[in-house]
């Protein structure tokens, strides 16, 4: 393969794993923090789970397109996927997790803006 070529992009299932795998770490972040604070508002992170279950959702049936930022968009959400998951069983503070759901699920959201 020649320099010039570009990378070969993520297909459609590719990305659709990274949104079906977030929406999984924001419900488990709900969950952790539900077993952890019994009786909490946890209104912020359910909106969070509910916002990266819609994404995932609505990708589904849609088809991806051939855009080069499509890569680096799926590996920041992985990469924040990773991070959630890792720290599951560190973090107390229900403001601390609200910051994080929230930030995966604006990543989730730039990588659904790459279905139409």
């Amino acid at each position: 393969m020649s320099d010039n070529q570009p990378a070969a992009q993520p297909n459609a299932n590719d990305v659709l794993a990274s949104l079906a795998s977030a929406a999984d770490a924001a419900r488990q972040v709900y969950l952790v923090a539900l077993a952890a604070n019994p009786g909490a508002d946890l209104s912020q992170l359910y909106v969070a789970e509910m916002k990266a279950l819609a994404l995932w959702s609505d990708a589904q049936d849609k088809a991806l397109n051939n855009d080069n930022a499509i890569a680096a968009a799926q590996s920041n959400l992985d990469a924040a996927t990773q991070a959630i998951r890792n720290a599951l069983s560190t973090i107390k503070d229900i403001s601390t997790w609200a910051t994080l759901a929230n930030n995966l699920v604006q990543l989730a959201t730039t990588v659904a803006k790459f279905f139409p």
